[in-house]
Parts: C-alpha cells; structure tokens; sequence
C-alpha cells in the first residue's frame, strides 16, 4: 500500500507541474487523494512492530517527523519556485517533488516483508499470547 501511495504521489505532483488549465489541476488532485493513504499505513506498520508500551514513542517520533517534513518541504519547495518562476519551467518544484516520492517509494520496496506485512507481523512479546494459526490450519 504505501508503495502505490507513493507512485500515486509522484504522479500527482508530476501532473501539477504539466499541467495548462483547471482540467490538469483536478486530475492531479484526484491522483494525489490515494497518496493520502501512506501515513496511515505507515503508522499501522510502526504500531505493529512494537511492543504495547512502546506504541505511544513509536507515534510520537512518528508524527514529529511528519511535522518537521511539514516545516522543510514547502520551504525547499518555495525556495526552488523562487529560482524558476521566471523560467520556462516554472513547475519544476513539482518535478523535485516527484523525485522525492521516487526516492521514498524505493525505500518502501526495500522495507522488510515480514515487518511490513499486516498478514505476517513482526514478532513482538505479546505476539505469544495470541492465537494466531496459520492458512495450514484452515480446512
């Protein structure tokens, strides 16, 4: 999931910085609605690789680092529409955006599978005490 919110987030901002009219804006807005679902995802994964007292530092290092890409992003982003505008390729912050997402959605397919598999979870202490059966199990 987080791999295809990612590709959805760099097509989204790649749309933007082609796009000529209204019509472009809104395909790119519906693109980028799908990169929406990778905060929630990636929060799944971090909650279920941790132990249950852990959860609370796991979401809080989590949401400080949204926070800080919230802060930088738009400024590195402002910085390089500073230095465009008056181009032919005034858009060209969006193309760096893209690139970001590129370079997140490789580190996404190099996450471990079996840390990053809701069906498969990490092992954790409290794992133990569920009763978890695999697919064998199953008639």
């Amino acid at each position: 999931m987080i791999v295809i919110a990612f590709i959805f987030g760099a097509l989204n901002n790649s749309v933007y910085a082609f796009a000529l009219d209204k019509k472009g804006i809104f395909i790119g807005a519906t693109l980028g609605s799908v990169a929406g679902i990778a905060f929630p995802t990636i929060s799944a994964i971090k909650a279920n690789n941790v132990d249950e007292h852990e959860q609370g530092q796991i979401q809080g290092a989590l949401f400080a680092l949204s926070s800080l890409a919230s802060a930088l992003g738009p400024t590195t982003l402002r910085l390089l529409y500073e230095k465009t505008s008056e181009t032919a390729y005034p858009g060209a912050f969006f193309l760096l955006a893209s690139a970001f997402f590129l370079v997140a959605t490789l580190c996404a397919m190099a996450l471990p599978k079996d840390k990053a598999n809701s069906n498969q979870r990490g092992t954790c202490e409290h794992d133990s005490e569920l009763d978890i059966h695999s697919d064998d199990d199953k008639p």
